[in-house]
């Protein structure tokens, strides 16, 4: 992308990458986990930001018990995210990162499951059991319910969108432009079926219509752009992104 083309505010969506297509999250999984040359920080907390609530998610919908799916979630990141477990069988040339993730997931329930029975931690009669199977977590890999999936899809989707916003906030921050994205958000961030007008927005501002639309439609370009690096960096491939986009959207 040219950043002397058109507005000189919208990042280029490569950036991240040294110019290329941007990292996957297999890259930033490799940088996140401790097992890995100590792991990075940095890396740590975008992956944890990006997947936790997915996961979450995704493990609620199996177990149906909020208190154990939060355990589970933080036990899956600790022992199989951040120690590299799960980096290990990784397979990076089938792109999207999501699928291997969820098999990751179900492996890690089904070897806690039966970790569990070992040490009778969990009774049969616990009530716990993956989309309220009776046969236990053992039959987890056969599960055909799109269920789990949607959930992670969604909170996956509305993760990567406020991490979106968080970004372009510090972008305009950083260029001085906090006026720019105070109108962006009002227009867009409200909430509202029925937002208001960019009369009634520029208005809060002594600003003109037409400087107000002007000033916010390029802090959607730099939304978009945003947005487009953290959706790429998920699936890995540029051919796939129009598709995965429409989906989120039809989701969220």
């Amino acid at each position: 992308m040219d950043r002397n083309r058109g507005d000189r505010n919208v990042p280029d969506p490569a950036a991240g990458s040294g110019g290329g297509f941007p990292k996957t999250s297999w890259t930033l999984l490799g940088q996140a986990s401790t097992g890995r040359a100590r792991g990075n920080p940095a890396a740590t907390n975008e992956f944890t930001e990006r997947y936790y609530p997915a996961v979450r998610a995704y493990i609620a919908a199996i177990v149906r018990d909020d208190t154990t799916a939060e355990e589970l979630t933080q036990q899956f990141f600790i022992t199989a995210v951040l120690s590299g477990r799960i980096l290990l069988h990784a397979n990076r040339a089938k792109g999207s990162f999501r699928p291997y993730l969820k098999q990751a997931i179900r492996n890690f329930l089904i070897d806690e499951h039966r970790r569990r029975a070992r040490t009778k931690e969990e009774s049969p009669e616990s009530g716990v059991h993956p989309d309220g199977s009776k046969q236990g977590w053992e039959g987890l890999a056969d599960v055909a319910s799109s269920g789990p999936d949607t959930d992670l899809l969604r909170a996956w989707g509305q993760s990567i969108v406020n991490m979106a916003i968080e970004k372009v906030r510090a972008i305009s921050i950083e260029k001085g432009q906090q006026v720019h994205f105070q109108l962006f958000a009002r227009r867009f961030l409200g909430g509202s079926d029925d937002p208001p007008g960019w009369k009634e927005v520029g208005a809060a501002f002594n600003l003109d219509e037409k400087t107000a639309r002007s000033r916010a439609e390029a802090v959607v370009r730099c939304f978009r752009a945003v947005l487009w690096d953290l959706i790429a960096t998920d699936i890995g491939s540029e051919k796939t992104f129009e598709h995965e986009l429409r989906n989120l959207i039809g989701i969220l």
